[in-house]
Formats: C-alpha cells, structure tokens, sequence
C-alpha cells in the first residue's frame, strides 16, 4: 500500500500569525534571509524565527531584502486575498530580469517594493526561492498548472459570462456565452508535506484567459474568470496552495481530495480522514463540494464512521486493502485475515457506496468536460444524491464509456454498438492465423464478451459465467446478484426536498429491479458482440446473504468465515484444485528445479479418476454422469472455496484472484456434463435460482428501442421468463429450466480430449497445430491406448465390412499409435476381427511392471541399501527404453498439451510417428537423476538426465535439471547451451527467470559479462523477488566489471538490446510465445476446448508485465472453456 500521509488535521491548530511566523520561517533559506537549513518538502512549515527576532520583525526583515519597483514594472497584488496579516499584500511583478522566462511573485511590503517568494516560469510551474536569477533547471517546481485535455463547451457560462454577453481575447476573437467555446482544461497541483505533487483544484483556458474552478477558498468571481495568465497562477498559488499550507489545511477540493486519500492510505482511516477534510474546510470557511457532502451521506450509511472491530486498524495497520481495477475503474477490497460474516458484509457495502460515489464522480466529469451542469463545482448535495439514484436506477449510463447521448433510455442500446466495435477491433488486432474467417469466430467471441464484462462499472460485486455456440447462434449467461442487503437506505424526495429512508418493500423492489436491469444489459452486450447470436439464455442467481442474515444461521456464518480463509489462498494462487485432463501433468510446477516435484502415480493400484493416471475408461465417460461418492467427494473439496469465491467474483483485480480452479480449465471432472457450472456455489443452503429467461434477438433489440431500461419486468415477462416476486416486489426462488452446462450452449464435442476425439483438421489448421489429426495433440498414453481398444470394439460391431477389411482397418490403428505393447496384441486384434469376434478388452502392464520394479527399488534405497537400489530402478528403466527404442516411432512424453503442440512445431520431422511413453518412465529417470545427483555426483546424473531431454525437448524443466548438472561439472558452454533451450520453450515466467539465471552464471564464467549481467537483469524483471541470490550475485558482477572497465546493461530495456545484438532470447518475445498463441485461437474456434484451455494460460502468463498472474479478462475468458 502507499506510504501514509502526514495528517494536517489531526495536529493541534496554530493561530494564523503563528502559522504565518512558523510559515514564513520556512522560506527563510529560499530568500536568503537566514542561514540555509536542512532541505524541507514544506517550505512554508520551517522557521524564520532568526528573522522575526531581528528588530523590526518580519515585515521590516522583507522591506530590507525587498527590491524597488521602478514606475514602469508591471506588477498585480491581490489586497482581497483572506488571511493574509496587516501590513502584507500579496502579488506578482514582472521584474526586468525575469522578462522572457516568467515572472515573479511575492510580497509587496508598499506599494514600491517587493520581496520575491516563487518564480513563475512560462510553462506552468513555480519554483519557490527568492534569487531574482535563480537557474531552474535542476530544480523540482513546488507548484504548477498542469494540461489534462482539451474540450468543447457549449456556452461560456463557466467562463463567467452572462447571457448574450460578448468578450474578446487577446486575440480579438469573440466569444460569446450562446455559441460553443473551445477550452483547455488542466489541474492545479502543489507539493504536499511528504514531498508528492498533490491535486488540489482545477483551471479552464478559453483563447488566453483563465478560469479557476474548484478553489477551496472563497474567492470572488473577478478572481476566478477572465484572469491573464499571470493573475490566474499568482491566484491560485497564495490561495490554493501557499496561504492553506501556512494554516495547515492544505486540502484539495471535493472528489480530488478523497481520491487522494483513498489512493495513498489505508482505506478506513482515509474514508474518516477525508470527511475530517471537508468539516475542517467548512469551518475555516473554506468551500466543500456537495459531492464531498453525499460522500459523507454514503459512508454514514455504510457504517465506515462506526467503530467495527475486526475492520479498524491493529498497530496502524488495517485489515482492508482497497484495489482500483484498470478496465473497469471500480474499487475493491482485499484483507488480510478472516473476517466474521457480518464485518464481511460490511465491508461489501462500503465498497459499494465507495463505486457509487466514484460513478456520480465521473458523471460529473463527464458534465465538466462537455459544458454540461452541474460540475463538481456546482453540485449540491441533493443533486449529487439525485445523480446516484439515477445511475442506480439505470446502469447502462456509466457501464462503459459515460454515455453522452440526451436520451438517457438509449444508453443500453449504446452497449450493443460497443460490443459490436470491441469485437471489431479484437478482430482486426488478433487476424486468423489460418488467413481465413473461420466457422465460427468463437476466440473473438469470447474475448469480446469476457473484456466488456469485466469493463463493466457497477456499483456492486457480480460474478458471471458465458457460454457461447456461434454456429447455432445459442449463448448463455449466468450471474449472481446484489442483494437488498446492498441497496441504498434512503433517497431524496424531489417532492417534498428532504432524505427519507426506503422501506424494506422499496429497497427490496429495487433489488430486484437493479438486477433484471443488469441482466438485460449483459444480454445486450452478448448480441452486439456477434450478428450471429440469435438468441440469449440469461440465469439470475442470489447468493442469500439476507437470508443468511435473517436466519443468523451459525453454520453458515461459520462457513462464511472459513470461504473468507479461502479467499486469501484464492489470492496467492495456493488453491487446493481437484485436476482435470487439461493440466499440466506435473501441477503447473514451475521455476527452480531442485525443489520437490509431486506426481500423482498410482503404482499399479487402480486409478481414482482424478489423478495424472485416470484411466481412459473413466476419461471416457467424462461426459456421462458420474457416481455419487465421486460427486461428493468434488464438493466436499470445492465447496468452501467456490462459495465465497462467487460471492466476492467480480472484483476486476488486475490479476487472476478468482476462479483458478476453473480459469486455466482446472475444474473436478467429477461434475460431469449434466451440472450447472455454477452448482456448486448453488449447494450453499441460501443460494437459490432467482430469473431465467430467454430473449430473442430481433423482439429483444426492439423492446431496448422502445423501453430502455425503464420497466425491466415488463421486459422479462414478455419473454416467458421464469421468475416469481414476492409481496414486497422482491424475487423468490425458482426451478430453473436450463443449465449453462447444456450441450446447446457449446460447440459439439468441446470437452472431449484429443486423445479420445477422432478429428482430421484441413491444411491450414494442420500448420497452426503441427498436427494432421486429433491424436496428434495427445499426451495421455493410456488414453490413447484405451481409444484404440474402443476403435476395435467398434470395428467389431461394424457388420458393413467383411473381417479382412475390419483387421486392415484395426492394423492401421495399432501402426498410428505404434505403441510396442499395443503391436504386441495385434495378433490378438486381427485373429478375432478374422473370426468374427469381438477383440478383447486388454489390461496394458507394462506400466505397472515398471512402478513394481520401482517401488522395490525405495524399498532397498529405504533400508540402506543404495546401490542395489540404483541398479535395480536403472535396470528396469533402461528395459523401457530398449522396448520403446525399438519401435518405428518416436518415443516422447509431454506435460501439457501447450507443449505437445510446441513439439509438433519446434522439433518433429515431417512424418514423424510420435510414440508416447508412460510417464512412470520420464519420472523414473527423474528420480535417478536426482538420486545419482546427490549419492555419486553429477557425471552419474547426467545420462538420465539427457535421458529426459531426449523424451521431452519441450518440456523446460528437463533443461534446467541438465543446466544445473553440468553446472556442478564446470562444463559452462553444456550449461549454457541447456539454459538456452530451456528459455526457448519456456511457457511460465518462473520457468524462463531461472533459466535466465542460470544462463548468467554460465555467462559470467565464460567470462561475458555483458550478457550475464542482461541475464540476471532480465531474470529480475521477469520474476521479481523470485531467486534469493540474483541481487548479490549481479552487484558482485558489476562490481567486477567496472574494475575492468567493462561497460554492462543497467536498465531492462539495455539488457534487452544487449541480448538481441548477441542473438540471444527475450522474454516473452520467443518463437513458442506466437506458436500458442496461434494455437489457442486455432482450438477455440474448432471447438477443442481441452488443450485450448492450456494453450490459453500460456499466453495469457506470457506478457511484459511483471506478474505472474492471469488478468480477470483472461480468467473470464478461460471460464468460458469449461465445461
């Protein structure tokens, strides 16, 4: 979190002539009139008490330090400033010096005399001192107009003029209030107490002229409009910032000072300070905007002013962290530690109050930047209340860009014209690969839907799921919803002018009609995306926080507290997932090689379905429902994680927080296809289906026409929906009548794994994917075995084919698969296909026989018997080698399908037969490697080692393991060369920061320095933090380097150019990164969801930034995969 600010408010206030002797002391180095003092960020917060103490005091101490004006110098004081002591008057001069460069402002003693206090130079910026030469150009200004954007203003009414009224500007152009005025807008900015540049009040320029806007202090009108560059800067500084500094208020106005707060300070502590803020300024009689009032009014009603154990601050630390997401702009918290239920929903409706003072903020902004009123400087409390209740009561106004239309009912239509140019422009960024439209355009689709949904600025958190079938046209949403819980407690009554609270009928009514509402525009995002969308099946959920509540359910608030638990492993990606078959094999294991490795291997007992090992059998009945132990037993392990997960989704954090388990296709495969993807949040005993409705395209389109947003159950009941609201207009459960997880909802066959899948792709797929078929993609042996016995049952069962062409037919399968067990039963296959029978149902064992010889081989190593143990599992491992050497294929094994497709593009020859291993085999050698590494040394490790780079050339980690090895050996050009490899097929961050670690080392060795210190710059700036050593071991380089003279890279982008001159790879922007990116497109829009799931995942963890997080986009975009 950033560095907390000092606290103006909470300090004991001085008088005004003591603020101002304290105050004035502060310029006392800068004018020369004392000694100079340690450097100060409050240059008006020091002493000059060795000048007041003088005789004659400070005044007589300015008049002998000022300089006289001759008749013919311009200059401007401002007698009607506040708060500035008798004798003084503030203001500017353009002293003959400064002509050209600026000007100076300070302090007129008389009328013929002026003591300079800042220089004002002609870009916007001031520079405090009292040099009349001073040289500014390492100097940082204290102060500075700064240019944001240009607008269009439809009168000059902010320009202080009346109706009908003309002024010309310098340059003799007219501008008059009825016509529209060009203008510059900009920010006022001072230097605060920490030495930050604060924002603290808000500028206009039409032609030359100036108007402030948003001052604190109450300055008249002929010091606010038509102002001269130079009066608006000598303005703005004493008022704005100098004289508040003197008086320890300096304090920026209405939104711009909580935005402040909230961004640099812990966020409850900032909520109360920043209404502290307002109090204070109103009662130095200072100006507060009515915004800052409603903020007030919000926070009240979420109870942020109350003293909540469990949220309040514990040693000056908080439990709360408040987040602002970049696509949506919307805040969330995060906290530390579990919290109790009701401190949770607490916490919930302050974020959502704080979102819907930022969404009347931006409205206003809006108003500002298109000449609209009111403004922030305008507003009152009521209308800012009004506002808020407007962007309730239609979402659609601020859910993406503000709309700026005059008919407000047509903002939601607004969102189908976004959706339809965000999947236009995603379209033309991202071309096919394969430089044709493909069938179904499901990747742009996607993409679209999950960037607008995640964009969208709503109050209130939301979760939501996609599912989407374009050759159909069939796509299905489902969300949960805010519940009454989160609904504002009062409004304001335009009638009779006053608050008054909402009843529960009121607040559960708008509810409601909050969450049909957000419905209806999240159908409307879906079919702008695509024409070809023809209809939108919508589920509404409530996660039952009021019943929760009403009922004070211990067990659930136990259960509430322990997800809470969860969140915080939810955050750090240490979530306990169940696996599924798009997984990498060795649980997404990444980085440093020498840490342990967890396999799940069954060593011969029966699979359990959801390990490495699940049988093809179970894989193939993925589709099917499965047992109820099974099911159970998924729950059971999901059930915490997920129902909390759904209630705090929606977050927009800039990084993967939710979902991990289903994000990157890691969801039980225990659920099977016929549940709700959402069951099992749906498990929790409050959670209940609220809305399901389907809208038709063109009825649906002309209904938002004609009706906007305005009677949104009107809109639902004509479209047949399913849902039932209760006496006080809330809704109440209903039976659903669809699930996400239908099969109309998703291409055919999207789920099943290519080890099972019988595709042939055409020709321009076929070179994107390096695969001329289904089974080219697979990395599963079993599976792949367990397919062709089921291709022999069905052979068998073919009664259209005489039994030589069946065994022909069975014989060109086993030669495909080319597996050495397999060929084995051919024989076994034919003989029966040529009889007429049914092939039999074979067991393959040589996996098993494997894991036999390996567990005897612990046994021996366990009872001090190593080196029988060695040879034992080496002579076991080199049988499986000979017996799969011997083959025509290939033999390899693969951790994920991203890599399979790496392979097929990087290192298989044309006709290659790919010929899969068992992975006991890989991990066997595996295992000797690390054993020999450590017993006898690393010469002894490294045949298993090439061993294992020679089954897996695209696996990272087999290079690494080898780098380190060699290492050990001193052999640095081996290492090197290892390091390389690694890097070139890296899919993770972790994976290439240590290879670019260890290539450093090799570098340094050889004595090439200048790439080594690239490489461990570039391992830092991939993974931060990641590698203990990296900092001691690069200044130790560095430092040897400059006693040579030898000039090495500082900076990323040096160690980048330095490792392009030598040939060398940059991060992520490697061969593989274009490879799966290609990939992943290929395999969402044909409908293989399985390995485009892990494709997805590394593409999306290969960017520039320096997380190794999934952004939210992707993380939606990755739900929609799953099943």
């Amino acid at each position: 979190m950033p560095k907390r600010m000092s606290n103006h408010s909470e300090r004991s206030g001085p008088s005004f002539l003591s603020g101002l002797k304290d105050s004035m002391n502060a310029l006392a180095s800068d004018l020369g009139l004392s000694k100079p003092r340690q450097a100060s960020t409050n240059p008006f917060g020091d002493a000059l008490s060795e000048a007041s103490e003088r005789k004659g005091g400070i005044i007589d101490e300015l008049t002998k330090h000022a300089v006289s004006l001759s008749p013919v110098v311009k200059r401007r004081s401002f007698p009607a400033l506040e708060n500035v002591p008798e004798g003084l008057v503030l203001g500017w001069a353009q002293l003959p010096s400064t002509r050209g460069r600026g000007f100076s402002l300070g302090i007129f003693p008389d009328r013929d005399h002026f003591a300079q206090v800042a220089f004002a130079d002609t870009h916007g910026r001031v520079f405090v001192g009292a040099d009349l030469d001073m040289d500014i150009q390492n100097m940082q200004p204290r102060f500075m107009f700064g240019k944001e954007k240009e607008v269009t203003l439809p009168n000059g009414e902010r320009l202080g003029f009346d109706a009908g009224q003309t002024r010309r500007n310098v340059l003799g152009r007219a501008i008059r209030s009825d016509g529209e005025v060009k203008a510059i807008t900009g920010g006022v900015i001072g230097r605060d107490d920490t030495g930050r540049m604060t924002w603290l009040a808000s500028w206009l320029k039409a032609g030359n002229r100036y108007t402030l806007e948003q001052m604190r202090a109450n300055l008249p009108a002929d010091m606010r409009h038509d102002l001269e560059y130079r009066d608006a800067m000598a303005i703005a500084f004493f008022a704005a910032y100098m004289l508040p500094q003197i008086n320890g208020l300096l304090i920026g106005f209405g939104s711009g000072n909580i935005f402040r707060r909230l961004n640099r300070e812990a966020p409850i502590g900032a909520i109360r300070r920043s209404i502290r803020d307002t109090m204070e300024a109103r009662a130095h009689g200072m100006r507060a905007s009515g915004l800052e009032d409603h903020f007030a009014d919000l926070m009240r009603e979420a109870g942020a002013l109350d003293n909540t154990p469990g949220l309040e601050a514990v040693h000056g630390a908080e439990p709360l962290h408040l987040y602002t997401s970049t696509y949506s702009s919307g805040y969330f918290f995060t906290w530390d530690k579990s919290l109790a239920f009701n401190q949770a929903l607490k916490s919930l409706k302050i974020e959502g109050n704080l979102n819907r003072f930022a969404a009347v903020s931006a409205w206003l902004e809006r108003n500002s930047s298109r000449g609209l009123n009111p403004t922030e400087d305008t507003v009152t409390r009521a209308e800012a209340a009004q506002i808020d209740m407007k962007l309730i009561e239609n979402p659609a106004i601020m859910a993406l860009d503000p709309y700026d239309g005059s008919d407000e009912r047509r903002a939601v239509l607004s969102l189908v014209n976004a959706a339809e140019h965000a999947a236009d422009r995603i379209r033309e960024e991202f071309p096919d690969p394969r430089n044709a439209a493909p069938k179904a355009d499901e990747w742009v689709y996607r993409q679209a839907l999950s960037s607008l949904l995640r964009r969208l600025r709503l109050p209130y958190r939301f979760d939501v799921e996609f599912r989407s079938r374009l050759d159909s046209g069939e796509v299905a949403i489902g969300f949960t919803t805010a519940g009454t819980s989160m609904m504002p407690d009062s409004r304001y009554d335009t009638e009779r002018r006053t608050w008054r609270t909402l009843s529960s009928v009121e607040r559960a009514s708008m509810s409601a009609s909050y969450n049909l509402r957000v419905g209806l525009m999240m159908a409307a995002l879906s079919f702008g995306t695509s024409q070809a969308v023809h209809q939108v099946s919508l589920h509404i959920d409530s996660i039952g926080l009021e019943e929760a509540i009403a009922e004070q359910d211990s067990a659930i608030e136990e259960m509430m507290s322990e997800a809470l638990s969860a969140f915080e492993h939810l955050r750090s990606g240490d979530l306990g997932r169940v696996s599924s078959k798009a997984d990498p094999k060795d649980g997404d294991f990444h980085g440093d090689p020498t840490r342990p490795i967890t396999h799940e291997e069954a060593f011969g007992q029966p699979p359990t379905g959801t390990g490495d090992e699940q049988s093809a059998t179970d894989a193939e009945t993925d589709g099917a429902d499965p047992s109820q132990q099974n099911a159970e037993d998924s729950d059971d392990s999901a059930s915490i994680d997920s129902q909390f997960e759904d209630l705090m989704r929606g977050v927009d954090i800039d990084e993967m927080a939710f979902g991990m388990a289903s994000d990157d296709g890691n969801e039980t495969e225990n659920t099977g296809a016929g549940d709700d993807p959402m069951s099992v949040l749906r498990r929790n005993p409050t959670v209940r289906n609220m809305v399901t409705v389907t809208f038709a395209r063109d009825a649906f389109l002309q209904r938002l026409d004609t009706d906007g947003l305005d009677h949104p159950e009107e809109t639902y009941r004509m479209f047949g929906a399913v849902m039932d609201v209760d006496g006080e207009g809330g809704l109440k459960p209903i039976n659903a009548d669809f699930d996400l997880a239908d099969s109309r909802f998703s291409p055919v066959g999207s789920q099943e794994e290519p080890e099972l899948a019988d595709r042939q792709f055409n020709a321009s797929t076929a070179r994107v994917l390096g695969a001329q078929n289904s089974a080219g993609l697979a990395i599963q042996r079993v599976d792949l075995l367990q397919h062709g016995v089921n291709a022999f049952h069905d052979i068998a069962r073919n009664t259209e084919l005489d039994s030589v062409e069946k065994a022909q037919r069975a014989m060109q399968i086993i030669e495909s698969i080319s597996d050495p067990e397999l060929t084995g039963l051919a024989s076994q296959v034919t003989s029966a296909l040529i009889d007429g029978n049914d092939t039999p149902d074979f067991a393959f064992t040589l996996a098993d026989e494997l894991d036999k010889e390996r567990l005897r081989a612990r046994d021996l190593l366990f009872s001090g018997q190593a080196d029988q143990a060695i040879e034992m599992a080496e002579a076991a491992a080199a049988r499986m080698d000979q017996t799969f050497a011997m083959g025509p294929g290939v033999p390899r094994y693969f951790n994920s399908y991203a890599e399979r497709v790496v392979y097929n593009r990087l290192f298989a020859t044309l006709d290659e037969r790919t010929v899969l291993i068992p992975d006991n085999l890989f991990y066997a050698h595996m295992e000797l490697a690390d054993v020999l590494g450590q017993l006898k040394g690393a010469k002894a490790a490294i045949p298993h080692l090439n061993r294992m780079v020679a089954y897996a050339p695209a696996y990272p980690l087999s290079h690494l393991k080898l780098a380190i090895q060699l290492a050990r050996n001193e052999d640095w050009d081996s290492a090197r060369a290892a390091c390389l490899n690694a890097l070139r097929v890296a899919l993770d961050r972790d994976d290439a920061a240590f290879a670019y670690y260890r290539f450093a080392y090799a570098e340094w060795m050889l004595d090439r320095f200048d790439t080594a210190a690239a490489a461990y710059i570039m391992s830092d700036h991939i993974a931060p933090g990641a590698i203990g050593s990296l900092e001691s071991e690069l200044q130790e380089l560095v430092s040897r380097a400059d006693s040579q003279c030898i000039r090495v890279p500082e900076s990323v982008e040096s160690a980048a150019q330095v490792l392009s001159s030598h040939d060398l790879p940059v991060w992520p922007h490697i061969e593989v990164a274009d490879i799966v990116r290609d990939a992943a497109r290929v395999c969402v829009d044909e409908g293989m969801f399985v390995p485009a799931r892990t494709l997805s995942v590394a593409v999306a963890r290969m960017n520039d930034g320096e997380g190794d997080n999934i952004d939210v986009i992707q993380a939606q975009f990755l739900r929609s995969l799953s099943a």
